[in-house]
């Protein structure tokens, strides 16, 4: 049973006085102090809850800040699309759960952010000012008197990208940073994939932002709006909120997990992010399971301890024997075994093209001489769930031998409209057995999910040749060069890194069609298709899949 205290902690704590870390094998009780001011910079003041171990001594400290509301407890997850997710009352959504990690002995200090929850002031969302708020946060935490002045930051989603932001500017008592799902490319990641309009921000900010305004909030950027009329990667508002720039400044150790199956929001970004920071001491985790049950799990934490332990509680907990990358090499739906390796992307790959035949509506290593095409009516949909065969191209590889996929994939397709002057493209990598029964993947929040999934919007096909690989295409979207109907044009469409085993016998599908494949976060809207899309394949048109297969 845990002991339950509510009062203010004073603001200006700021003792030095050393008590060496408290015996490690106690499980502590649970001290909870409500609502303690944290004053920033501009003198206004945070509102935080603070839980801590009910004993003398100095302990590390974990820190959040974001907009969804520490009081909110406890967090209301769905058991059919959220798992099965074991959490104490006092876990707020997407935050560290205080009584576990107080009884391992830490503190845990969940802070509003401004204008949200009960803290008063304009909000800025992952502008540069909330960063600074963060910063001032994490220092206040440093020189607490409980404190061991070491503190590091954790969380999900929104709570793993703000870290980014935080961690570039090298904040002194900031120790060690574990984001978990946390985009860092806005417009790529999460608003506009491959150009096309994502649904995700209006229910977004309407349901997660606009409800958790405080009673003292000063205003707010609508971001929903801005983005909404912001098409390109040009538009101010992405400057703005610019994260990706900052990644080479961070210099703390680094433990970063993100979902494979968080396609049109996290998984790309979070990978990304990863490759990109400046620590040398940095560990990447993905896996294959429902996000936030994952997180929580008894697996996943005794990693985290481990990480935390060793940066925060300075104990040799054996992370320097881990792998630098651990993922999950997936077979099905919660299907697979967990694989390491020492970088990402993965070096002991061939990335292999796979020809696409759309006489046979196969793909295969030869490029066939003869031209061919094939179309699907590309109509917009109200309910893309109720698609016909009419309305999508299905090209299938039947593997003859067992073959790992670790990595991102990129279809070169050559296409053309016959009415309309843009093409929105939406493609899948899905799965067959030898029977020729689908294989479904955990989706964001259902299991009828796919391999993998890409957008490209034709107008925005043109490519940045000095951040583009051999493997992933990166467009400017900084402009748009729209097609005129019958004009057959080459692109290149990135498909967001993934993990899949297929046996001999088991067959990659891929998917191309005018609308979404699968629901929930890769929802999207303004589709511009109009009349018959057309795949033009063999001769002229090498039309490929590219593949990266582990050797």
């Amino acid at each position: 049973m845990f002991i339950f205290f509510v009062f203010l902690l004073s603001n200006c704590d700021t003792s030095d006085d050393t008590v060496p870390n408290p015996d490690p094998d106690v499980a502590y009780t649970l001290l909870v102090e409500k609502d303690v001011k944290i004053k920033m910079r501009d003198n206004v003041s945070l509102f935080a809850n603070v839980y801590r171990p009910d004993a003398e001594g100095k302990f590390p400290v974990i820190m959040t800040l974001g907009p969804y509301g520490k009081d909110d407890l406890p967090a209301a997850y769905d058991p059919v699309d959220d798992g099965n997710i074991q959490v104490s009352e006092y876990a707020a959504f997407e935050l560290p759960d205080p009584a576990y990690w107080v009884k391992n002995g830490y503190v845990v200090v969940a802070v509003d952010s401004r204008g949200s929850g009960k803290s008063p002031g304009k909000t800025s969302l992952l502008e540069e000012k909330e960063a600074e708020d963060f910063y001032d946060a994490i220092e206040w935490g440093g020189v607490q008197s409980w404190s061991s002045g070491n503190v590091g930051i954790t969380g999900v989603s929104y709570y793993g990208v703000s870290q980014w932001r935080v961690a570039a500017m090298n904040p002194p008592h900031l120790k060690a940073m574990m984001p978990y799902e946390g985009f860092t490319d806005v417009y790529r990641d999460g608003t506009y994939h491959g150009g096309i309009s994502s649904k995700f921000i209006d229910g977004w900010f309407n349901f997660r932002i606009l409800e958790n305004l405080s009673p003292g909030n000063t205003g707010y950027r609508d971001l929903q709006s801005e983005i909404n009329q912001s098409p390109l990667a040009t538009a101010s508002v992405y400057k703005d909120l610019d994260i990706k720039s900052t990644l080479s400044q961070i210099k703390v150790p680094a433990y970063v997990a993100v979902s494979l199956q968080d396609h049109g929001l996290h998984t790309r970004g979070t990978i990304n992010g990863f490759r990109e920071i400046g620590s040398s001491e940095k560990w990447l985790e993905l896996f294959g399971r429902k996000k936030w049950e994952y997180y929580y799990s008894s697996d996943a934490t005794s990693r985290q301890k481990m990480f935390f332990d060793q940066f925060l509680k300075e104990e040799d907990s054996g992370i320097f024997g881990q792998a630098k990358i651990r993922y999950e090499l997936r077979e099905a739906y919660y299907k697979g075994d967990v694989k390491t390796a020492n970088e990402w992307p993965i070096a002991n790959r061939k990335l292999t093209k796979m020809y696409l035949d759309a006489e046979t509506m196969t793909m295969d290593k030869d490029l066939k001489s003869d031209t061919q095409t094939v179309s699907y009516d590309a109509s917009v949909l109200e309910d893309p769930s109720q698609i016909t065969d009419t309305q999508r191209v299905i090209f299938r590889h039947s593997f003859e031998e067992d073959t790992d996929i670790v990595g991102s994939i990129k279809l070169h397709v050559f296409v053309s409209s016959d009415i309309a002057d843009d093409i929105d493209l939406f493609v899948g990598i899905q799965k067959e057995d030898g029977a020729g029964e689908h294989v479904y993947f955990q989706g964001p929040a259902e299991a009828a999910g796919q391999v993998a999934a890409g957008w490209l919007r034709v107008s925005h096909r043109d490519l940045n040749t000095s951040l583009s690989t051999a493997e992933i295409p990166f467009h400017t979207h900084d402009h748009v060069e729209k097609i005129t109907p019958n004009e057959i044009v080459d692109v290149e469409v990135e498909i967001w890194p993934t993990t899949v085993r297929f046996t001999k016998g088991e067959k990659l599908l891929l998917v191309i069609q005018g609308n979404d494949i699968v629901a929930s976060q890769e929802e999207h809207k303004g589709i511009l298709n109009r009349g018959n899309t057309r795949i033009h394949t063999g001769g002229a048109y090498n039309s490929y899949l590219q593949i990266p297969v582990l050797k």
